[in-house]
């Protein structure tokens, strides 16, 4: 059973669900990308790669931003 986290407030639930969800993903990112050895893989990767992982994030902050920008 899914529970929604915002189901008070009258926005669209699921899509702020997916927001949190979003955020919680790219903040694993970045803290995996914070430990030594993972930065150290990272900065081992050809540009291409390096790049994928950005856009990664360039990806996730646009989907929130466009959702916390249509609920406001």
């Amino acid at each position: 059973m899914t529970v929604s986290l915002y189901t008070d407030c009258g926005h669209n639930t699921a899509a702020l669900d997916m927001t949190v969800i979003r955020i919680d993903q790219l903040r694993a990112l970045a803290g995996l990308l914070s430990l030594k050895d993972v930065a150290e893989e990272f900065a081992g990767l050809p540009l291409q790669g390096q790049a994928s992982i950005f856009d990664l994030f360039e990806d996730g902050l646009g989907g929130v931003r466009a959702v916390l920008a249509r609920d406001r």
